[in-house]
């Protein structure tokens, strides 16, 4: 052999190596291509992605059947009851208004409602917008009462600032029963002092 068959030999051998290597490249990236685009997610990103829902979920759920948000316009009277609530319809009677289901239906001012809102009658003890809205949550718990076959109960929370005027209640209460809520329950604070 001369030494020009062997140059050559090694230029071929040298050629071939990265003939071969090129084509190793171009099959890799087309794997990974191909990975990326069927590609997915994996279970274990499922799984983490379930994790954080499941601890978000469980953060924001109440125990407590009644949710109420404390301030200055709504103190609760302390008492030292026992008794936990039960899940049930609920007015909140605030200084600024009465809130049915997250819905302030009507103002309150000076611990007192406008006489618009009874009809144009000082004396009447029915306020017109707050029944419209009770007979409503009255309506709503009967259908889900009737759809599951239990009874309605007429059960209504009342959710009272701690000054508010025994002749505002009375109206709030005489409204509530003319919706069909025979059963009244006050929500209280617990911790208050015996005596």
């Amino acid at each position: 052999m001369t030494d020009k068959q062997l140059e050559k030999s090694r230029e071929e051998v040298i050629k071939d190596w990265l003939q071969r290597h090129q084509a190793q490249v171009r099959k890799e990236r087309s794997a990974r291509r191909h990975s990326m685009e069927t590609g997915g997610v994996t279970i274990t990103s499922l799984m983490d992605a379930m994790t954080i829902i499941l601890v978000f979920l469980l953060m924001n759920y109440s125990v407590d059947p009644i949710r109420i948000d404390a301030s200055d316009d709504l103190r609760l009277p302390p008492s030292n009851t026992e008794i936990n609530p039960q899940p049930s319809a609920s007015v909140t009677v605030s200084a600024i208004g009465i809130v049915v289901n997250d819905k302030v239906v009507v103002p309150v001012k000076d611990g007192t409602v406008d006489k618009a809102f009874k009809g144009g009658d000082e004396a009447s003890l029915q306020i017109q917008p707050l029944f419209e809205a009770l007979n409503e949550a009255a309506q709503t718990q009967k259908d889900i009462a009737q759809r599951i076959g239990s009874k309605f109960e007429g059960l209504l929370t009342v959710i009272a600032h701690q000054e508010t005027s025994y002749r505002l209640i009375t109206e709030v209460l005489y409204t509530a029963g003319q919706a069909e809520f025979q059963k009244f329950k006050f929500a209280v604070l617990k911790g208050g002092q015996r005596g």
